[in-house]
């Protein structure tokens, strides 16, 4: 029977974490992007595009040339993610992988092909970015990237010390 109790006061305790503010953001944020994400990604599917795909050629796209490294970091993810990737486009015809000069790395841009696709795939995006988002406050855009920038300057996954105090952005 103690156990119970020492149990139920643990839930309880734990139930008590999800009333935190941050917490509540965080929750409110996270059911957001993936609904926004969702819906974004079954659209480039209907045109045979996935999400990750789309992401690679919008940076190629305006700012190519690109090195593969640059584009990982850009997009959060490993190199070797972002290789398989470009791996797919150089196979279809979307990029191609260009030294500019011996002992340098490739830098990867897109073909006209791809570029092409690109052009008629993104103003439909937009269409879809526009009916499904709402105009964010700039104040709240700030905050977004505070936290993104603190996230990513962070080695320790955007968690502050166990010393630090609460910090509001």
């Amino acid at each position: 029977m103690a156990r119970r109790s020492e149990q139920a006061k643990k839930s309880k305790n734990l139930e008590e974490l999800l009333e935190l503010p941050e917490v509540i953001s965080w929750r409110a944020l996270m059911s957001a992007f993936q609904a926004v994400f969702r819906q974004l990604e079954q659209g480039l599917l209907t045109e045979n595009c996935s999400i990750s795909r789309f992401q690679i050629l919008l940076l190629l796209y305006f700012y190519s040339p690109m090195l593969a490294a640059e584009i990982a970091r850009r997009l959060l993810v490993t190199r070797g993610n972002v290789s398989m990737f470009l791996h797919r486009l150089k196979v279809d015809g979307l990029a191609r992988m260009r030294t500019r000069q011996p002992g340098k790395r490739a830098q990867i841009e897109l073909t006209a092909k791809g570029t092409r696709l690109f052009e008629s795939l993104f103003p439909r995006h937009i269409k879809r970015v526009k009916k499904l988002m709402p105009v964010l406050d700039p104040k709240f855009l700030s905050i977004l990237q505070q936290i993104s920038l603190h996230s990513l300057s962070s080695d320790t996954c955007g968690l502050p010390p166990d010393n630090a105090g609460s910090s509001k952005l």
